[in-house]
């Protein structure tokens, strides 16, 4: 398990990671903080019922782009599921 700050900052690097993400480009490049994202959602799995919806979204999210190719419809899921995930750790956080 990881603190909420540290969730925190993981969030918010995957989404600087999800934003400058294209359907050109290389999925390995993004492996690494993709997999710590997904690890920190999971970890921190049944600590609460909205932060823990937007961790199960976005574990799916993201685990939707490891497994396929990052398609623009996958991307904005993603985008999405990690502002909720974002929001929810930050209002945990209070």
């Amino acid at each position: 398990m990881v603190s909420i700050d540290e969730e925190l900052g993981v969030a918010k690097a995957l989404k600087a990671t999800i934003n400058t993400l294209s359907i050109t480009t290389p999925k390995s490049a993004l492996l690494a903080t993709l997999r710590k994202a997904n690890h920190a959602a999971i970890l921190n799995l049944g600590r609460g019922g909205a932060l823990n919806a937007a961790r199960i979204d976005v574990g799916i999210a993201i685990s939707n782009l490891i497994d396929g190719s990052p398609t623009p419809e996958r991307i904005e899921k993603t985008k999405a599921a990690v502002d909720a995930w974002i929001k929810e750790l930050e209002a945990a956080k209070v």
